[in-house]
This record gives C-alpha cells, structure tokens and sequence, in this order.
C-alpha cells in the first residue's frame, strides 16, 4: 500500500440538548446517553473512551498478534492483513489519529518484496523487526526498522533456502534470537539416474542442476543489531517451531505445530529436550519472578479439549491451574490467576458441553496455600470458555478477559476487566462474537487497546480507561 492516509476517527461524543419548557413546564423525555460503538463492540456507558480509529478497508486483525505498545505509548503498532498481504501500521499524535506504515510485504512501504512471517517490536518500542519471506520463498531477510528514522529499514541478515517454521523476538534492545526449521531437502538424484549415458556433446544441462544454497542455516540464529551487525548461530538437537522466550533469556519453549512437537530450551545448558506433550501447546506467561516458570495451554489427557498448565523447566514440577479454559497470566510473586469454573472437571467439559456455568477467576496464591475464587457474573459453555483469552497488567494490577456466552444466532463477546486490588470486575464491551478481537495494555497499565473487525465489514482500534 503506496499511499499515505490520515486514519478517520470516529466521534465519540454527543451533543446533550435541553429543551425548552412549556405552558405548564412539562418537559421532555430526556434523550438515550450516547454509546460507542466499534465494529463489533458496543463500549458500556460510562467507560472513558479516549479514542477509536477506523483501519484503511479491507484491513483485518490476526489472531494472537495484539496491539503493540511503542515509544512508551505513543504510538501503537497494530499488525494485520490487507489485499492478502501482511501489514504492520502505525498510528500515533493525537488520539493516536495519525497513521503511517511500519512494515510492508509489497509497495513502497516494503524494504523487501516477499511475505511477512513474524514482526516483533523491540523492548523499549524504538525499533520493528520483520522476517519476511523472498516471492521465490529462496530466501529469508530480517528488516529493521528504527521507529524515529524514515524509511522502511534496512535488511541485517539473510538466509537462504527454504524454513517451514520462523519466529523472531528480541532478547534485548541490540539481540534478536531467530529460531529457524529449515525444509527438508530434496534426495539426491538416484544412482540409475545418474549413470545414465551423457548426450553427444558430453555436456550436461546445468540448468538442471540445482545450487546448493550460499548460506545454508538451521536452528536458533543470534543477531546483534547494533553496530555492524553479526549472527551467532547456536546448535539445538531437536526441531524448532515458534520460540516463546522467558524474561531475560534464558529459557525458551518451542511451542510445537503440526509436524514438531514441542521442546524445552535452556540456553545457559545448551541443552533442548522434547516436552512431555506430544500436541503443540500455547504459552500464555512466564513468571518474572521465577525464570523458569510458564503458563500454557494444552489439551488434556483425552486430547478431547484443554486446560491452562504451570511448568517450571528447572525442576520438571506441573500443576493444572484450569480446566477447558485459555485465560491465565502471573501476577507476581509466583501467584496465578486464571479464569474458568471451579466445579468444571475434564469428564464434565468432554461429555456435557451444553452445560451452562458461571465464569469466575481464581487467584492461586502458592506461599499462603489458598485459592481465592470471584464469580464474574457471566455464564458461558465450556467450549465457549476454551475460546476465552487474558490480558494481565501488572503495573495496573488488571485482567482484561474475552469471554464468550451462549446467544442467538451467534454467541456474544464480552470484555471484562476484573482489578485484584479491590476485587472487582466491569464489564467494559460487549457485541455480537464475529470477526477477531485482540487486546493489550499500554506500559502502564493506563490503558487498554482493542482492535477488532474483519475485512468483510471494518476494523477499529478502540482505546479505554477502564474505572478505577
């Protein structure tokens, strides 16, 4: 997408008007208060909503790719696709009404023609990396873009040949760790084939003779982007898929997909070791507190459906924190909460799923030994539950939660906000559950950023301050 653009903003506020009195003074019906509205949310009257923004047509969120918060909010990143392509746009200034685009597979806004496979931004918001993909799928390049230079940034690394699994993140503002499947490679042409008579002329067809790649990689990659940059790679025994990375570094967790299972990496071992889990998993959080510890989702012992999981790669110690849910995050000090329903049992969620319950959120508290239970007023399915996501701010000490609850013709979306400091939840939004949803907190936890539609109709960023 060539053009620049000013990104509308919807108006939020409407005009009260008084009326004026009759003969008698009787006085007219006041009018119905004025409710945002998104494109599929309806904003609850009273919430402060600090503006929303209208994405270029035919633009539409990807699922688990939320808001990213950059230059300490001043600008927001959000990442979706458009004409079939990936696009990563930036809105800042006022109200954060002023677009602009951050990263692009195709147009002018590309530093490389290809296909966006992953985007992460740095860990102060100053910088976007891309890996994308060559129209050839030959060769993949690593873009950097300084958020305060112009341009669309400069490639620092290439490898070429094909991967079937890339994920980038950074693991500090001048490192980058790339993890990398490389394609299998084709078997070498058969004996018979190759004692087969050579033509007249004794020459052989170098077309047909592929070359094998200039700089072959496989692996976790290493990138220090500062200075001249550099790559460092560093040899796992086992097949990477997408890295999920603790706080600092040190372990890291390939999530799996469908042909690799999931590993465990401990980068100061060197070590990678397959997971307990067969099935590819999600990872929610890692502790801040203890490096070792994350959440995560994944299916149960049946595989007929899912429950959120505390593992500590030090010790190999699990414990399931819920059953057929998708919603946890730490809080700190190793505390967990998680939403979900504290009588919902795996036999309960894989032979009654039509069964209606009540969502609560549960604090898990380990060093006390105590589990505190809140009722959120919502009742939902367990299939409905398992679709349910969490956003944790641990500056503002809040969750914001999707969950999902049975209606006609299609089930509703709601979006809670629940504050542990006073124990207590809000509804924020709600609407009708199509299109995709995705949310996160601003650094401070001030704010809360929704971005939700699809291409069919309109995607808005909608940004609020939840009632405190």
């Amino acid at each position: 997408m060539g053009r620049s653009f000013l990104i509308a903003i919807i108006a939020l506020v409407g005009s009260c008007a008084a009326s004026c009195s009759t003969a008698d003074s009787e006085r007219k019906p006041a009018p119905p208060p004025v409710i945002a509205r998104s494109s599929t949310l309806e904003v609850t009257n009273g919430i402060k909503v600090l503006t929303m923004v209208e994405m270029p047509s035919g633009f539409a969120p990807i699922p688990n790719r939320p808001p990213m918060w950059l230059e300490g909010g001043a600008e927001i990143a959000v990442v979706g696709t458009e004409n079939g392509h990936t696009m990563v746009y930036g809105l800042g200034g006022a109200g954060w009404k002023t677009g602009r685009i951050l990263a692009a597979d195709f147009g002018p806004g590309a530093a490389e023609l290809g296909s966006i496979v992953d985007v992460a931004a740095s860990p102060e918001g100053l910088a976007i990396a891309t890996a994308v993909v060559s129209p050839d799928s030959q060769r993949l390049d690593v873009v950097i873009r300084d958020l305060i230079a112009t341009g669309p940034g400069n490639v620092i690394a290439s490898f070429d040949g094909q991967y079937d699994s890339v994920s980038l993140a950074w693991l500090n503002s001048a490192t980058l760790a790339l993890a990398l499947r490389r394609h299998p490679e084709p078997p070498p042409a058969s004996a018979a084939a190759q004692d087969e008579p050579n033509d007249s002329s004794g020459d052989r067809d170098e077309a047909s003779v592929s070359e094998p790649p200039k700089n072959p990689a496989d692996g976790l990659q290493l990138i220090v982007v500062s200075g001249a940059a550099s790559v460092a790679p560093v040899k796992f025994n086992c097949a990477l898929s997408p890295l999920s990375w603790s706080l600092h570094g040190v372990y890291a967790v390939g999530q799996g997909d469908s042909s690799t299972p999931p590993v465990l990496i401990d980068r100061r071992a060197s070590t990678c070791t397959r997971f307990h889990s067969t099935k590819p998993i999600q990872v929610l959080d890692w502790d801040k507190d203890d490096e070792a510890s994350f959440l995560y989702v994944g299916p149960d012992p049946t595989g007929h459906t899912v429950g959120v999981y505390k593992y500590n790669i030090a010790n190999g110690a699990e414990a399931l924190m819920g059953v057929s849910t998708a919603g946890a995050a730490f809080t700190g000090g190793g505390n967990v909460i998680t939403l979900g329903n504290r009588t919902l049992t795996f036999p309960l969620a894989i032979e009654h799923p039509e069964k209606e319950l009540p969502a609560q959120v549960a604090i898990s508290q380990p060093e006390q030994s105590q589990i505190l239970i809140k009722s959120l007023g919502i009742r939902t399915l367990p299939p409905m539950l398992a679709q349910s996501t969490m956003e944790y701010s641990r500056g503002a000490n809040e969750a914001a939660m999707q969950i999902f609850a049975p209606s006609q013709p299609v089930p509703w979306r709601k979006i809670v906000n629940y504050s542990l400091e006073v124990d207590s939840a809000f509804q924020l939004a709600a609407g009708p559950a199509t299109g995709t949803v995705t949310m996160s907190w601003s650094p401070k936890g001030r704010w809360l950023a929704l971005l939700d539609g699809d291409a069919a109709s309109q995607t808005v960023l909608t940004v609020l301050a939840p009632p405190r």
